[in-house]
């Protein structure tokens, strides 16, 4: 009898092997795809959070440099104003060779292209006295309502019948802005292969020519070259149209594309983020590979694999050492069952066979238990509540003991549906029902146990042709630092029980300390 126990054993103990190491193989393929997957997207927006930031903040640079270079210019606007304004006694003539002086001989007729805009004119003869950059055309009147608008910030002088124009144009201190811009990005250096560039859109209806690649760490000797939307990848994909959608409906897009990688010339997918400088009608792009992901994950999964050999090897092993012991594992088996038979009476021990509740002694036990975590840490969150059925003798006088039982029950079922299912409900004798209630601190005690009054004063008991209604009164009590046995707790929430008893019944009542 023992051989065959021995050998059932042994054999029960190889299939269990077996079959666990092939689930172990197949839950260990499973767990790798998704760890695959999860850490590609981890990664991933790992790095589009990176480009995103770090584009941002070139543009917030970008502004900050824009908006510091314009209060410069004022500055010396004003500057040169006062200082303009000081020369009181000069003639027409001399004060016109005094005005040239402080501003150079070499001008362009593009008022952008020109640090400053200025000209000097007579304002009785309408003469102009100086205008290095050929500015007046025809009427004094007309130039001054053509260029003021181009103007960052001007300023007129009147010297007697002279009157000075001088100013600076946006574009001129856009363009200083641009290229200091664009000589930090291309000096901004990163690591993974990473680097900025920027696209400046020509006109936004796309196709032929429709930006400038005005930036390229990468490509340096294309600045300059213009783009077209139809332009396409390895792959065909088409990523200048997809960028100028995307920034044209959002201001902003991830997108991925193939291009050569920095340094060197293989042809990779990159992951890029774009966003539109409009004031500049820049696009600011910066992107980074995305085959270094790939080899990492690969790089980890051969370590994995490494791993998961040598534990196979190991569960092996263990199998055969599982077969040599079989008949002690046996003998452990019936044992265990033992236990578990025991465990299972236990277990139907600890209910109540009527109502469903937990026992008296299985509500002992957590009692006790409640009031050692109160003493360990003197939180006081657990709420202990006592219910009892509001004449409970008369239903069973009118409609008798079968009846009440029923009525027990419904109400145990209606309470299990309001309460938490960490919440502990007791039958502690006949009608009588003790609630443990983790976590519910006293400010939020009466509401939680109003809804278990109010869902039991809801139901409705159909006894023949009769309707019962049953309610109950319940009291609230909490642990208290004087205590020196649960006992004390649950004498106070009868105490309160008692005090909804004396205010009407189907009420809640908390006892409050003093």
């Amino acid at each position: 009898m023992i051989k065959r126990h021995t050998i059932a054993s042994a054999i029960m103990i190889a299939a269990i092997c077996t079959i666990t190491s092939v689930f172990f193989w197949i839950s260990y393929q499973r767990i790798n795809m998704v760890y695959q997957e999860e850490t590609q997207v981890t990664i991933t927006n790992i790095r589009k959070q990176f480009l995103k930031d770090t584009v941002n903040n070139i543009i917030q640079d970008i502004t900050a440099d824009r908006e510091n270079e314009r209060e410069h210019y004022k500055k010396i606007i004003d500057l040169r104003y006062k200082t303009l304004s000081y020369e009181q006694n000069l003639s027409g003539k001399g004060y016109a060779d005094y005005f040239a002086r402080w501003f150079g001989s070499d001008f362009s007729k593009d008022i952008n292209e020109n640090e400053w805009t200025v000209f000097l004119w007579n304002d009785s003869s309408k003469k102009v006295l100086y205008d290095p950059a050929s500015l007046v055309k025809e009427d004094i009147d007309k130039t001054l309502g053509e260029i003021k608008p181009q103007m960052l910030y001007y300023r007129i002088i009147a010297h007697g019948k002279i009157y000075g124009f001088i100013g600076v144009s946006k574009g001129h201190v856009d363009n200083r802005v641009k290229e200091t811009a664009a000589d930090k990005i291309r000096k901004l250096k990163f690591d993974n292969g990473s680097y900025v560039w920027v696209n400046e859109i020509i006109h936004y209806t796309g196709g032929k020519d429709y930006a400038i690649r005005l930036v390229h760490p990468n490509l340096p000797k294309t600045e300059g070259v213009y783009l077209s939307t139809d332009m396409t990848d390895i792959k065909g994909n088409r990523p200048y149209a997809e960028e100028l959608a995307g920034v044209k409906a959002h201001g902003e897009l991830f997108f991925t594309y193939y291009f050569k990688e920095l340094d060197n010339n293989i042809v990779s997918e990159k992951l890029t983020y774009a966003k539109l400088y409009k004031d500049f009608n820049w696009v600011i792009d910066m992107g980074i590979p995305l085959n270094d992901i790939r080899q990492y994950i690969d790089h980890t999964n051969a370590k994995s694999m490494k791993t998961v050999r040598s534990q196979m090897i190991a569960l092996v092993a263990l199998m055969v050492v599982f077969l040599s012991f079989g008949l002690f594992l046996f003998l452990l088996l019936e044992r265990f069952y033992a236990k578990s038979m025991r465990k299972q009476m236990e277990l139907e021990m600890n209910k109540d066979t009527l109502s469903k509740a937990h026992s008296r002694r299985y509500g002992t036990i957590e009692l006790v238990k409640a009031f050692k975590e109160y003493k360990k840490n003197r939180i006081t969150d657990t709420a202990i509540i006592m219910f009892d059925v509001d004449d409970f003798k008369g239903i069973n006088d009118n409609f008798g003991h079968d009846v009440g039982d029923k009525v027990l029950t419904q109400i145990v079922n209606r309470v299990y549906q309001v309460i938490r299912s960490t919440d502990c409900l007791i039958r502690w004798g006949g009608d009588e029902f003790v609630g443990i209630f983790r976590g519910l601190k006293e400010e939020n005690s009466v509401y939680a146990a109003e809804k278990v009054v109010t869902a039991i004063a809801d139901l409705k008991i159909l006894q023949g042709e009769e309707v019962i209604t049953p309610t109950i009164s319940l009291g609230i009590a909490y642990f208290e630092g004087k205590d020196e046995t649960f006992e004390e707790v649950l004498k106070r929430a009868d105490t309160a029980m008692y005090m909804s008893k004396r205010e009407g019944k189907n009420k809640v009542s908390l006892y409050r300390k003093g």
